[in-house]
C-alpha cells in the first residue's frame, strides 16, 4: 500500500512538471515580397521562408520584384522568367510578366 501511494505522488508530481512546461510554438519567418509593374501599379505578398513552393494569383505585369530582407526568393513568371531576389534588394524581370510561383528561403 505503502509503494502504491508514493508511486501515485511521484507520478502527479511529474504530470504537474509536464503540464506546466512552456509548449514550443513553431515560428516560421515570412519574406515580404512587392512586386511592381507599370503607372505605379504594385502588390505584396508575405510568404513562408521555408523552402517551400506559392502561388502568385494575380494578373498584374510585373518588372520588378522587391524583398524587404531576411531571405532568398527566387520567382518564375508565365513567360519563363526566372528571378532570384537576395535580401534587401530591388531586381528586374526581364521581360516584364506575369508571375506566377516562387520559393523563399530564410537567410
Amino acid at each position: 500500500m505503502q509503494t502504491f501511494a508514493i508511486t501515485t505522488l511521484l507520478a502527479l508530481a511529474a504530470a504537474s512538471l509536464t503540464s506546466a512546461a512552456p509548449v514550443a510554438e513553431p515560428r516560421q519567418f515570412q519574406a515580404q515580397l512587392t512586386f511592381y509593374g507599370a503607372a505605379g501599379a504594385s502588390y505584396s505578398l508575405s510568404v513562408p521562408a521555408d523552402a517551400s513552393e506559392f502561388y502568385i494569383d494575380n494578373p498584374l505585369s510585373v518588372s520588378k520584384i522587391s524583398l524587404e530582407g531576411g531571405a532568398s526568393c527566387g520567382i518564375k513568371g508565365i513567360d519563363g522568367s526566372e528571378t532570384v531576389v537576395v535580401g534587401a534588394n530591388t531586381v528586374d524581370v526581364g521581360p516584364p510578366q506575369t508571375q506566377v510561383s516562387g520559393s523563399c528561403l530564410a537567410l
